[in-house]
């Protein structure tokens, strides 16, 4: 399931982004950060195994380890640890059980009916039509209108001359 590992991935990238092995002294130690890591892979693999109680002791120890940080690790960090916890606790049951598998149909045998032979029909001819015959275009006569009076306009007269 993609979610159980997004889930364990989630509190143990908590726990490296905190800075283990840091100088800081508000930060996890390395070696807490490892026993850390530990009990994340532990819950990892009960889901993966679909074992959701033995992945909810898994959570019970990392709770613990929790509770067993030194008091100068900053209160934000250890709070939001915890609420990691937290919130894989409350999706155990849903995210470390198997998937269900909806049932494959199983084909139900249906009586077949033996095929009834179509006789393929005769093609028929279909006469072709006669050719009608067009007529000769009449020839028009040629007509040259002239426009009234002398026809067009006088050219304009030239200024110089």
């Amino acid at each position: 399931m993609p979610r159980r590992p997004t889930l364990a991935l989630g509190l143990l990238l908590a726990v490296l982004a905190a800075g283990c092995g840091s100088e800081e002294p508000e930060l996890i130690t390395e070696t807490r950060a490892s026993q850390l890591t530990t009990a994340v892979d532990a819950i990892t693999e009960a889901c993966d195994a679909e074992q959701p109680d033995r992945a909810r002791a898994a959570v019970a120890a990392a709770s613990e380890l929790v509770t067993e940080l030194p008091r100068r690790v900053d209160p934000a960090l250890r709070n939001n640890l915890r609420e990691w916890l937290s919130h894989i606790e409350g999706r155990l049951d849903r995210d470390c059980k198997a998937a269900e598998e909806s049932p494959t149909p199983t084909a139900t045998p249906s009586a077949t009916e033996a095929p009834t032979e179509t006789p393929t029909p005769e093609p028929t001819e279909t006469p072709a039509p006669e050719p009608t015959e067009t007529p000769p275009p009449e020839p028009t006569p040629d007509v040259t209108v002239e426009p009234p009076g002398n026809g067009g306009v006088p050219a304009p007269e030239d200024p110089e001359g």
